[in-house]
């Protein structure tokens, strides 16, 4: 974007650039100098805070007097000066220097005349303190006749000198004390005006320092014996600022290429009129919002809600204390509180309400109501920090859809203004979804589209960001994503968790199931076929099949697959396992946390009894992949404070599942053979210890014990059912 796009912050100069009517004041206090009859001097004072236009009325007196013959203007800027010293002299000179232009024919002898008497100030001012150098440098002969000469040819022109000095309220305090000081030594040049532009509470503030131990209004009493005509700016009605302001808006939003919905428009000026209105208090406010949406909206065009960075340049402008707060706590003001029986809820509920009060007391102009209104619409948790409402984590999918500030995964992106590390943007998203039509399901590992994009790191960001736009990917293209991801699926991220089904790995095959339904009906079965035949490795073909979309009495769907269509994929599926195994492959070492589902699979899919047969020929050629099995079927458990994960013990629950797929009966005389020790278990369940070193054995030994528990138990039955009988 280049720089002519901004609004300039620059003062104005022309009637027909005025928009808040400033130009009939301007030209009003130019006529009453203009037409002023008297011959002594006279110090007029334009108030005005920061950014409320005072420049751009000083250019207007200035262009109203363009024509004026009578009246000659000076502009002096104090800024040209650093030291006192250059501030005092370079007054005096611009005010030299302009009468020889415009007065003075014979100005050379003049001009030699200002000159020799320069050094002798700067002389006196090394000595003496810099007002007093100056009362002493123009009460010099030299300089009393340079004044006599100027004041005869003004009177023999009888023309007035006009001077302008803008910006004395960003001056050192030291220095506005020197301006003053200097306004009053030379304020008895006759046909001579001053207009002094700048912020009086500022002033007189700087000027109270000086005066500390005097009154209390010191300050205010300084500038009265100097400022004879105190004039203030007329003021700007709040609609013509707002008007202002929202003309530099709809120029960004234009400039960004951003179409925004007629609801978007409401919740946008709702929601400014609520918290800015207050804060919109000079043009400069208004054009510098206008131009910081200038900056932001087309950096994250596509990559955040358009009328949430809107509302947060808004703070950044307004209320630069609580952006400051934002920026820095993500985890306050992102997603809910998810568990309201937690008591720590309410001490990071007072906690929010605490930083956003008292940054909220920080900034100027605040309509703290309006601002806390507008952070609950940004931040619906929020909601029951101010309030009763809550909400659920089923919003998190509506708030990631709509690319919200409040949600964690966009969060970030309002305060880089870039897409942070570790992220994707949706454009990227947005751009692979659309080449993806192009592809084909002929894909070769090499050439495979993913190759830059699906690495382990990315995989996370990627598959979320793909689920959360499925629905919206064509046939077409959800055939080439769903056989590119498969054939990358061994390098998709697959930690260790506490709930499996979170991992990005199971994320990638619940994305593939997505994709599969987005397919037509009949072609559905022979994708996830190529899938599966896809899949580089055995777990993840297990995913898919383990994703699809099934039947199920309790939830009647109509788009899904049917009970045959999955007895034939898993068909498909257990043949393909089946062929690795012929191949004399062990299992236990090729998946081997995929084993109780590759079990059942086979069992169902290829032959019943398959395993058991399996297994007898796996136990002949290596005893150890016993131990492997049943550590298969040991759950996995979590330290609640450490957060370290553990081999549980082998219950009853897994003894069931195992030998639903394995006869028990092989399993006891495998350990009876190859491992007679665990033979030998007590009354009490053999339990496991975090320092057990030896876990395998002692889950053949838990297997025994609740083998001999099942028998006993089912001996009991068999009693007690003869005994009714």
């Amino acid at each position: 974007m280049e720089d002519k796009n901004y609004s300039s912050d620059s003062p104005i100069h022309e009637q027909e650039q005025d928009r808040f009517s400033r130009w009939s004041f301007s030209e009003r206090v130019a006529q009453v100098i203009s037409k002023r009859s008297d011959p002594s001097s006279i110090v007029i004072g334009l108030y005005g805070i920061w950014g409320d236009g005072k420049t751009s009325v000083l250019n207007f007196i200035e262009k109203s007097l363009d024509s004026d013959e009578n009246v000659i203007c000076i502009k002096f800027n104090p800024w040209r000066f650093g030291a006192e010293e250059e501030l005092l002299t370079g007054f005096f000179f611009d005010i030299a220097d302009a009468l020889d232009a415009e007065l003075i024919k014979t100005g050379d002898k003049l001009k030699d005349f200002v000159k020799k008497a320069a050094p002798g100030a700067g002389a006196i001012m090394g000595a003496k303190g810099a007002g007093d150098a100056f009362g002493s440098f123009i009460s010099g002969p030299d300089i009393n006749e340079l004044k006599k000469r100027i004041e005869n040819e003004l009177e023999k022109a009888q023309r007035r000198v006009l001077i302008l000095i803008d910006d004395v309220d960003r001056l050192e305090k030291t220095e506005i004390h020197a301006l003053f000081r200097l306004v009053k030594l030379t304020a008895d040049f006759k046909y001579t005006s001053y207009i002094l532009a700048f912020d009086k509470d500022v002033v007189a503030a700087s000027l109270q320092d000086r005066y500390s131990s005097t009154a209390e209004n010191a300050g205010e009493a300084f500038l009265e014996k100097i400022i004879q005509v105190p004039l203030h700016l007329p003021a700007v009605e709040k609609q013509v600022l707002r008007e202002f302001c929202f003309q530099g808006v709809d120029e960004a939003i234009n400039i960004a290429g951003i179409t925004l919905s007629q609801q978007q428009v409401q919740e946008f000026v709702r929601n400014f009129s609520s918290a800015f209105d207050d804060c919109l208090t000079t043009p400069r406010k208004a054009k510098l919002y206008g131009n910081t949406l200038m900056f932001s909206l087309p950096i994250l065009q596509g990559e955040v809600n358009p009328v949430d960075l809107m509302l947060l340049e808004g703070i950044r402008v307004f209320c630069p204390s609580l952006y400051g707060v934002l920026r820095v706590n993500k985890s306050l003001f992102t997603g809910t509180f998810r568990d309201s029986y937690y008591s720590n809820n309410d001490n990071e509920k007072d906690h929010i309400k605490n930083l956003v009060n008292d940054a909220l007391d920080v900034g100027k102009n605040i309509n703290k109501a309006g601002f806390i209104e507008l952070l609950k619409n940004m931040f619906p948790k929020l909601q029951s920090v101010y309030g009763n409402m809550s909400y659920g984590s089923d919003w998190y999918e509506k708030w990631n859809n709509g690319q919200r500030i409040c949600s964690e995964n966009y969060y970030s992106r309002y305060f880089t203004y870039a897409i942070p590390r570790g992220d994707i943007s949706d454009h990227a998203i947005q751009a692979l979804s659309d080449e993806s039509e192009k592809w084909g399901v002929e894909l070769d590992r090499e050439s495979n589209p993913l190759n830059e994009i699906l690495t382990p790191a990315s995989s996370e960001t990627l598959i979320k960001k793909l689920r959360h736009k499925s629905g919206e990917i064509s046939a077409t293209a959800s055939i080439a994503l769903a056989v590119a991801i498969t054939q990358k699926s061994d390098e998709i991220s697959n930690p260790e968790v506490l709930y499996s089904w979170t991992t990005p790995f199971s994320q990638a095959a619940m994305l593939v199931s997505d994709l599969i339904q987005n397919v037509p009906k009949p072609d559905r079965t022979d994708l996830a076929k190529k899938c599966i035949d896809t899949a580089p490795i055995l777990g993840f073909k297990l995913e898919i099949f383990g994703w699809l979309k099934r039947e199920d009495e309790n939830k009647p769907e109509k788009d899904v697959f049917s009970e045959a269509s999955i007895d034939e994929i898993g068909k498909h599926l257990g043949k393909v396992i089946a062929d690795e195994l012929k191949d004399q492959k062990d299992i236990t070492l090729l998946a081997p946390t995929s084993i109780p589902t590759i079990f059942y699979t086979l069992n169902k899919f290829v032959e019943k009894g398959y395993v058991n047969d399996y297994v007898d020929e796996l136990i002949l050629k290596d005893p150890e992949s016993l131990i492997r099995i049943i550590d298969s079927y040991v759950p996995t458990a979590w330290g609640m404070e450490t957060g370290v994960s553990h081999k549980s013990d082998f219950k009853r629950d897994q003894y069931n599942s195992l030998t639903s797929e394995l006869d028990a009966s092989t399993v006891l005389s495998a350990i009876e053979m190859y491992f007679p020790q665990a033979m030998k278990v007590s009354d009490d369940f053999p339990r496991l210890y975090d320092d057990d070193a030896e876990k395998g054995l002692l889950f053949l030994k838990q297997f025994v014990w609740l083998h001999q528990y099942v028998i006993r138990e089912s001996e009991d039955t068999e009693n007690e059912s003869d005994e009714k009988a």
